[in-house]
């Protein structure tokens, strides 16, 4: 009786004790577990949740074309926009302490440009030239000249058509690309100065403008149409001062858009009279200088 109660004893401790060892097995495994959900709900959820799907492109020409280069585009303008109008805001009060005047001359040179250079020279004014390849070919000395006398020399293409330079994104690039060449071929000087032929807008796209960022150059238009290119005599001096005039009251520094042509040089001097006599100080543009560019604010289109 002694014995058999001794082994139910011992036979009790024994399975108190496999009965305790599966628990704490039991208790580690469950811990350990826990322990792994805690840490994976610990982790930060981007490394939990699946990668950002990126789109791909089968070529480059499919991922130019895509709405996603088209944003990055947009994007880089606007912010290349804002970035020009901060610094031209900054320049113009700099500009209003000398009352400071652009003159800037398109399609030239010409055979009479240096009857404008030794009119200019006469009244001690300074100008800007946005000049056409062909025409820089056709009158190199009058483009050496304009070099040794400091004005400013800016590009204006090649063609000078519309349906030429305005053709694809790349057109605008491609004509001052050529033309800045010929330019530098001929005085040395390389310029990122442009003026698109009748401005850069409409027929400027945001694709093309980008283009022409890209490769550095800066875009020049105007605030103050002379229209001599139309009025063609003595009239454009009178619509000329009136916009300048106006311009002065708003605070904004006039860039005054002229034509190297003989009817615009034979009224000149009634123009730079009037600045001389007014106090105005005429400047030549530089790539230091921020430029006056026109928006689009959608009303740019391709032709």
């Amino acid at each position: 009786m002694r014995q058999r109660k001794h082994l139910n004893r011992k036979g009790k401790w024994l399975v108190f004790a496999i009965m305790t060892i599966t628990a704490f097995i039991i208790a580690v495994l469950v811990g350990d577990h826990e322990a792994t959900k805690a840490k994976q709900s610990s982790e930060p959820i981007s490394s939990l949740s699946a990668a950002p799907i990126i789109p791909t492109f089968e070529s480059k020409e499919e991922f130019s074309n895509s709405a996603l280069n088209q944003s990055i585009k947009e994007k880089s303008l606007e912010e290349k926009e804002a970035l020009i109008a901060e610094k031209r805001k900054d320049q113009r009060e700099k500009e209003q302490q000398t009352k400071a005047i652009y003159l800037t001359f398109d399609d030239g040179p010409t055979s009479h440009t240096d009857q404008l250079l030794d009119i200019l020279d006469q009244y001690e004014m300074q100008a800007t030239f946005f000049m056409l390849g062909p025409n820089i070919k056709q009158y190199p000395d009058a483009v050496k000249r304009m070099a040794n006398e400091k004005f400013g020399l800016g590009l204006h293409g090649i063609s000078h058509n519309i349906h030429d330079i305005y053709q694809n994104s790349q057109s605008p690039t491609k004509e001052m690309k050529e033309a800045q060449q010929i330019l530098e071929n001929v005085t040395g000087i390389h310029s990122p100065l442009i003026r698109l032929p009748y401005g850069s807008v409409p027929y400027l796209t945001e694709e093309m403008r980008y283009s022409l960022y890209q490769h550095e150059f800066t875009i020049w238009d105007w605030n103050v149409d002379s229209e001599d290119w139309e009025l063609g005599d003595a009239r454009y001096v009178q619509t000329t001062i009136k916009e300048i005039e106006e311009l002065e009251q708003s605070g904004q520094t006039p860039v005054v858009l002229l034509h190297d042509k003989k009817e615009t040089i034979t009224h000149l001097p009634k123009l730079l009279s009037y600045l001389k006599n007014n106090g105005y100080h005429t400047e030549k543009i530089t790539k230091e200088i921020p430029a006056l560019t026109f928006t689009c604010n959608g009303r740019c289109y391709a032709i």
